[in-house]
């Protein structure tokens, strides 16, 4: 091997099949983030479907329980906006 190699490599033995890699316990982090991020998109889905349909559709300027449904947006976007960073700092796994 030439010594060159080495210096250009950026990580030492990156190449090397048997290299040692210390095996670790997954973290929860990534596994729960997942579930927040599907969760909060499912909220954001039903919130924005199901709120401005019931805008549109009552027309009489009558109040309708389903325009509560346009709140779950944002609570949504923000559990799925959690989730998503939780993945990513877990390393994506």
């Amino acid at each position: 091997m030439n010594p060159q190699d080495d210096k250009e490599e950026f990580e030492p033995g990156a190449h090397n099949p048997y290299r040692y890699e210390p095996r670790f316990r997954p973290s929860n982090l990534g596994r729960i983030s997942k579930f927040l991020l599907i969760f909060g998109a499912i909220l954001v889905l039903i919130g924005v479907v199901g709120g401005f349909s019931a805008m549109f559709l009552m027309k009489d300027g009558s109040d309708s329980p389903f325009m509560d449904l346009l709140m779950l947006a944002p609570a949504g976007f923000l559990m799925a906006f959690t989730g998503i960073t939780g993945w990513v700092i877990s390393g994506g796994k």
